[in-house]
């Protein structure tokens, strides 16, 4: 499960909870879980989506409440229904990984959908992963790249790999070395691990013509930042 976020939280929060949520937090990051749970509990007693979610969080956590995984999904659900995005990730994680649910790849994709819709960026890679492994669904590649460029131009470092993977291998686009180095050169330089491996091989495979995946990196290193 991903971590809570407090930060702009409390954007688009209706003035009733605004009090309760934010003293709420601040009970919570001062370890005071069980002023938290009262606090948040009034924000979702006032059909508060985000109030619910951080109520939600604390029985998935057990903080201030006794562990309770079946309250939590009811109220990330709730939180999901009034069309809170962080809600809307936990649960496509959470039917994806059978998390405290039976698996459901149909419902997974669904939460997933609406995560990535609000610019969940790890939604969005989560479903590149799902269309192209073909888990639960039928492989289909072109949504997997459509999915891994949506991520990767705003740059997130998972999913820049994974599309610059894509190249490296043909699969479900072109076979382009240079292209393959321009995006996980990018990955490489953010401290990811496996992209310097990948990144090691390419320059094996390009050899004198790394000098072109240089160049061609620098334009995408721009082209995400100026997204991003």
């Amino acid at each position: 499960m991903r971590t809570i976020i407090f930060t702009a939280l409390l954007l688009g929060v209706s003035m009733s909870a605004f009090a309760d949520l934010e003293n709420g937090i601040k009970a919570y990051n001062a370890g005071n879980f069980d002023t938290a749970r009262i606090e948040f509990s009034k924000a979702a007693q006032k059909n508060d989506p985000k109030g619910k979610h951080l109520l939600a969080s604390l029985y998935y956590q057990g903080h201030g409440v006794k562990k309770d995984i079946k309250k939590a999904v009811t109220l990330f659900t709730e939180a999901a229904e009034g069309n809170y995005g962080p809600s809307q990730a936990n649960l496509g994680l959470m039917y994806h990984n059978g998390d405290g649910v039976a698996p459901d790849m149909k419902k997974a994709i669904h939460y997933y959908e609406a995560a990535a819709n609000k610019g969940d960026l790890q939604s969005t890679f989560n479903l590149g992963q799902i269309y192209r492994k073909g888990e639960g669904v039928n492989q289909d590649m072109n949504k997997a790249v459509h999915y891994y460029k949506k991520a990767a131009d705003v740059g997130h470092i998972p999913s820049i790999n994974e599309y610059g993977l894509l190249f490296a291998q043909g699969t479900g686009v072109r076979l382009d070395y240079v292209e393959a180095y321009a995006w996980i050169s990018f990955a490489a330089a953010s401290g990811d691990a496996q992209a310097s491996k990948n990144l090691k091989q390419l320059e094996q495979i390009l050899g004198g013509e790394v000098k072109k995946g240089k160049k061609r990196a620098d334009e995408v290193r721009k082209m995400i930042q100026k997204k991003g």
